[in-house]
């Protein structure tokens, strides 16, 4: 089974909020975490995995992207799936996976923290439809 192999030690980075984001409530903007101790992530078998996935200290992320509406269902910082979250956006800005195996990633890594299956299917659909979002902003930036 995969395995986190160690546990995630964070701490909030204070943002300047900026154009219409201003606005919201502390509470509904999006939040900055710095990752004090860097982590792994064993996809597969722990004892003999396909992968290990070094998410490095000092890495900020900005916890689960979920988009305004809907953030007082699933708030974008959580104990039980941030882990999860770091790991997903460390993959992605990395560069080195395909966006789809990010996606099964981190589903695997919720199931793993013992989110419900339930929750982890909406969630994995959740980023699977900000795919959308994200390929679009990296057509507009020239990011092949």
């Amino acid at each position: 089974m995969s395995s986190f192999t160690q546990p995630l030690i964070v701490t909030a980075v204070q943002g300047k909020p900026s154009g219409w984001r201003r606005v919201l409530p502390p509470g509904m903007q999006r939040p900055r975490w710095k990752i004090w101790i860097g982590f792994e992530y064993a996809v597969g078998d722990l004892e003999n995995p396909t992968e290990v996935i070094k998410v490095p200290g000092s890495f900020v992320f900005d916890g689960a992207s979920v988009p305004l509406p809907f953030r007082m269902l699933v708030p974008m910082a959580h104990p039980d799936y941030i882990q999860a979250a770091a790991l997903h956006d460390w993959m992605l800005e990395s560069g080195r996976h395909s966006r789809r195996y990010c996606d099964q990633v981190f589903y695997e890594a919720l199931g793993v923290l013992g989110i419900p299956r339930f929750w982890r299917l909406a969630m994995f659909w959740a980023v699977r439809l900000g795919a959308v979002r994200w390929h679009a902003r990296r057509i507009i930036q020239g990011v092949s």
